[in-house]
């Protein structure tokens, strides 16, 4: 991790990929798949595109039952109810090229992790958080409870310190 020893603090929290932080290890990167965003913009549609902001396409049919090559469209005018004579949808598509977003679990990826793991947790003052930084995929409830167990974690010395310091006051 390049930057490191340039940082000023006393824990990082480390949200990116687990296998970028340990790259001068120079051991195999772990898969991860991506995604690719298609902006359209549809005019003259005044009301929707479609019945909600997100549709998901799991099984790569439309909600018409058609054949698709795409995962999801979000169309943002359903989030702040507005009212416009035109919309604008994102198509997302997963891919193998571009930023890292879920982790591909197979047999290898894991075990190559499990290595990661171990080193990560050796790495003193860094915490790995996320699911680049868990390879594991987290919906966003999941996401907020890994982070909030990982702080709980990390600051329950600091407020068992508190306590005991105030408990030394109270008995003065």
């Amino acid at each position: 991790f390049e930057v490191r020893d340039k940082l000023q603090c006393n824990r990082l929290y480390y949200t990116g990929p687990i296998d970028t932080y340990f790259s001068d290890l120079g051991w195999p990167k772990l898969e991860y798949r991506s995604l690719s965003f298609e902006r359209v913009v549809q005019k003259d549609t005044p009301g929707y595109f479609q019945p909600a902001s997100v549709i998901n396409h799991p099984q790569a049919q439309n909600i018409d039952g058609e054949d698709v090559d795409f995962t999801r469209i979000v169309e943002y005018k359903h989030l702040l109810n507005q009212t416009s004579d035109h919309t604008i949808y994102f198509i997302e598509r997963s891919t193998d090229e571009g930023d890292p977003y879920y982790p591909v679990p197979n047999q290898e990826n894991q075990d190559l992790f499990q290595k990661y793991k171990q080193m990560a947790e050796q790495e003193e003052g860094v915490s790995f958080v996320g699911r680049l930084a868990n390879y594991k995929y987290f919906n966003m409830d999941d996401a907020i409870l890994n982070a909030l167990e990982l702080f709980d974690k990390d600051t329950a010395a600091m407020f068992d310190n508190n306590a005991e310091e105030s408990s030394v006051v109270e008995s003065e």
